[in-house]
Formats: C-alpha cells, structure tokens, sequence
C-alpha cells in the first residue's frame, strides 16, 4: 500500500490541511532563493505560496507519485531518499532554507524516483505545481535562480556520493549535523539516531559510536529524539572536506 504525502488536489485541499498539514502564522523570510529575489518578483512568487509545518517523517511525496506542490523551506529540513526494493534507503539530498524541494516539476518531469520525507519539523512555503512553472515563466531571477540551485543540487550529490564512500561515520555525521543546523538556523533539533542512520545509510550500532565520540568531546550533545550543536568550531575542524566543499561552492552558485 502507498504510503500517505502531504501533498494535496485542488479538489481535496481545504480537509487535508485540516487532518495532516498544519498553517502557521507566516515567519520572516528565511528561504535563501526567496531572499535574492528582487522586491517585484519576490512580491509575485510570495503570492503564490502558502505556508505550511512539514513535520519530522512525514512523507511529502512517495516515490513516483505525482508531484503537485514545490517547497521552500523556511526551518524545516526535507530529505530526498532513493529506495531500493529489498526496503532499504539512504538519503540522496537534503533541503532547507537553501533551496527549494520539487526539481522534477522544474524540469518539466511529473514525478521523481526519489521519496522526498520530513527530516526536521518546521515552516516551509508550498507553491502548486502550476502556479510554480507559471513563476518560472513570468520572472527571469526566479528562473536563473533555480537553474544555478539545480547546478549546486548535482554537485551536492557528487560530493555526497565521494564522501560516503572515502570518509568515516564521525566526519560523516559531523557534516550532516553542521548542514542540518545552517538549515534550520538554531543549534537544537530534533533527530533520532535511527534516522539519522537511515539517511546516511548506515547501521545504527555505527551511528550510536559516532555521536558518542562527538559527544565525549564535547561538540554535541543529544537526548532522545533531539541533538544540540554545543561546539559549532570543533565541529567542523571534526567533519570532511565536504562540508567547506559544499558550503563554499554553495556561495558562488547561490548568490
């Protein structure tokens, strides 16, 4: 059986936001792509958007089904998760207030293989499908935006696919946790060490070892279901490369 995304028809809209997505009062503007744009087009695009609390598991959109809204994170965290068939998945891409999640409606696909799943609860503004490529039309820094995020998105996962094969579960982690709280702009979340397994497709037994060592010097702290950057510095002088890889290629394309 299918499972269940928060996504919405038209049709079906007004009830399912009762029952599965929740509206909150609209925050100050903190999704990068939003923010570069010129007042005028920026005016056009907020009025396409509604805001909405994307919640920690939550399935946006199941693998394959048709994908009807774009999100742009505010401060929540999505994760884009390639499945295999025997149930196992790793986590191919992650977004937050630096991009926007819904690449296949940019590239005029309908759906995408890859399961796009709330990792960290928080606002995001969701645009429909039609109203988004109608945007992309209509307003020429929105488009030119959105092509250099979807240049940044392939190098991403480049990177990604490097590191998870090169580096150790302790700077692996590091990296997750130090991109994850760029994106959500606070220093606590919430995170369980199942999940974060999950999405960096490893065993639980590893992640457990490695966010005990991070702990034991003193760079985070956890409890269960939430993880504190206490060390933001030791931290990153704990991850990979592919943090300042990321991060530095991200001011160029993003800017």
């Amino acid at each position: 059986m299918a499972t269940a995304s928060i996504q919405t028809n038209a049709d079906t809209q007004a009830t399912r936001d009762e029952s599965v997505t929740s509206h909150i009062v609209q925050p100050p503007l903190r999704n990068k792509i939003l923010g570069l744009l010129p007042s005028s087009e920026l005016e056009t695009v907020l009025s396409r958007c509604e805001m909405v609390t994307v919640h920690s598991k939550e399935v946006v959109w199941a693998r394959e089904e048709r994908v009807n809204s774009v999100y742009f994170p505010e401060d929540c965290v999505i994760s884009l998760v390639t499945e295999m068939e025997d149930g196992d998945s790793v986590e191919a891409m992650t977004v937050g207030s630096d991009g926007f999640a819904g690449m296949a409606v940019f590239h005029g696909a309908p759906s995408s293989r890859l399961k796009a799943i709330g990792q960290i609860t928080g606002a995001a503004r969701r645009i429909p499908a039609e109203d988004f490529l109608e945007l992309t039309r209509d307003c020429e820094a929105f488009d030119n935006l959105l092509h250099r995020y979807s240049q940044f998105v392939f190098e991403t996962v480049s990177q990604s696919a490097a590191c998870n094969r090169l580096h150790v579960i302790e700077q692996r982690c590091a990296r997750w946790l130090l991109m994850s709280q760029d994106r959500v702009g606070r220093n606590r979340f919430d995170l369980t060490q199942e999940f974060l397994a999950e999405m960096l497709g490893v065993r639980r037994p590893g992640v457990t070892v490695a966010m005990g060592i991070l702990e034991k010097q003193g760079l985070i702290a956890h409890s269960r279901g939430s993880i504190a950057v206490v060390d933001r510095a030791g931290l990153e002088n704990a991850s990979c490369e592919c943090y300042r890889t990321i991060r530095d290629r991200q001011a160029k394309l993003i800017a």
